[in-house]
């Protein structure tokens, strides 16, 4: 059995690293992909500033911010882990999906976390928003050739949305003060 020593290791990123920074930049910049990506990156965000409760903005941007933070976290170990992977990606770098992870995904909830009045609501709004981007929008993505699913499934990412979605609410719920 071989033992790879950590210089082993480094080389391999370093390699890895390297073909893909050349397949970015022979395959992904610039097509229409890139550019739904980096449109993806920005538009959702635009409409929050608009649209969002200005009374609460720091409740609210706390809540997207761990979101992403949660998404980032979970994209990273769920395409190392070979769970999933990403043909074409906005930047070169990690996180894989860097507009779904800080900018679609967190955005959307946050919506339903300002529209929702009780826990009952932001429950079914957050149900029906996990089965729109786990059976829908990951469906349109695959077809699309963006996204891949190897050892996963919808049904994995409905249940992940859906359970991230109460937690970080409970989270930001113990974190903010009561007023």
């Amino acid at each position: 059995m071989i033992h790879p020593t950590f210089e082993d290791i480094k080389k391999a990123r370093e390699n890895l690293r390297d073909i893909s920074i050349q397949h970015w930049i022979q395959d992904d910049l610039f097509t229409w992909k890139w550019w739904l990506m980096l449109v993806a990156a920005i538009i959702p965000w635009l409409i929050w500033i608009k649209f969002h409760d200005k009374k609460r903005t720091f409740e609210i941007m706390c809540y997207g911010l761990i979101w992403a933070m949660i998404a980032c976290i979970t994209d990273v170990l769920g395409a190392d882990m070979i769970l999933w992977g990403y043909p074409d990606k906005l930047l070169p770098t990690v996180p894989p999906l860097l507009p779904a992870d800080i900018t679609v995904i967190p955005v959307s909830f946050m919506f339903i976390y300002q529209y929702a009045k009780t826990f009952r609501t932001y429950l079914l709004l957050s149900l029906i928003l996990s089965a729109i981007f786990a059976y829908i929008i990951e469906f349109l993505f695959i077809k699309m050739g963006m996204f891949a699913l190897h050892k996963w499934t919808h049904t994995y990412s409905f249940i992940g949305f859906f359970i991230l979605s109460i937690v970080v609410y409970t989270l930001i719920k113990k974190l903010t003060p009561k007023v």
